[in-house]
């Protein structure tokens, strides 16, 4: 697959985008997916981001959540926890990942092949760091694909819990399970906001840059934290 021609500047229609957008405080909800120590945490973390990328996910994400819980906004963090039957059936996100597992193929640029299981539950790399975490959050920890709806019940908590209308997504990986979820979150009517801060891929900064750039021109509004508080306020 050749590249494109030419890159297309789409900045005029985002920034209209976002002078656009309007969020009412008590319909928003902010969720965290995969947004975990196996990617955030260099000592112990077997598919970890980079290490400047993890500082700032972790430094900006705590900035975004604490704001959020200030401002009386529900959190909900949702990420992965895999029993040991589906670990010992392969079970991962889906064929490409089980074939490219299989012969040990990876697209991390920092480190090799997984050595130890996918975020086995209990284990140090499915949790989420203690900084980002508050009394009153909301865990969902059945998911088992990219995306954060299926086979959980986020969508019941969002609509019929929280009545919300506008999702502000951080985690890990920007350009799979942050994408997908956007996808899902558009998909199902929500008004999709993602916070540039605070996600990052293992795949590296061009994947990142790259899913970032394709969600803000067609199903999400891309922004900085501090954009985020603006317009909330």
């Amino acid at each position: 697959m050749n590249p494109p021609v030419s890159f297309q500047d789409r900045s005029e229609y985002k920034e209209r985008m976002k002078a656009l957008l309007e969020i009412e405080r008590r319909r928003t909800v902010v969720v965290t997916v995969d947004m975990q120590r196996d990617y955030l945490d260099m000592e112990v973390g077997a598919a970890p981001v980079a290490p400047d990328d993890a500082e700032r996910v972790l430094k900006h994400a705590r900035d975004l959540l604490d704001f959020a819980r200030g401002e009386g906004l529900p959190v909900v963090h949702v990420y992965v926890n895999r029993r040991p039957v589906e670990l010992e059936h392969g079970v991962t996100a889906g064929q490409t990942f089980q074939l490219s597992a299989r012969h040990k193929l990876t697209q991390n640029v920092q480190t090799g092949p997984r050595r130890i299981p996918d975020r086995r539950e209990g284990s140090e790399q499915a949790q989420v760091p203690a900084i980002l975490v508050a009394p009153g959050d909301v865990h969902v920890t059945t998911k088992k694909s990219l995306d954060g709806f299926l086979y959980t019940d986020l969508d019941f908590l969002l609509h019929r819990v929280y009545r919300a209308e506008a999702v502000v997504l951080c985690g890990i990986n920007t350009d799979t399970c942050v994408y997908s979820t956007a996808f899902a979150a558009s998909n199902r009517g929500y008004k999709t906001i993602v916070i540039s801060d605070c996600v990052a891929s293992m795949r590296g900064k061009d994947a990142h840059w790259m899913a970032l750039e394709l969600m803000s021109r067609s199903i999400a509004w891309v922004l900085t934290v501090e954009e985020f508080k603006a317009k909330l306020r």
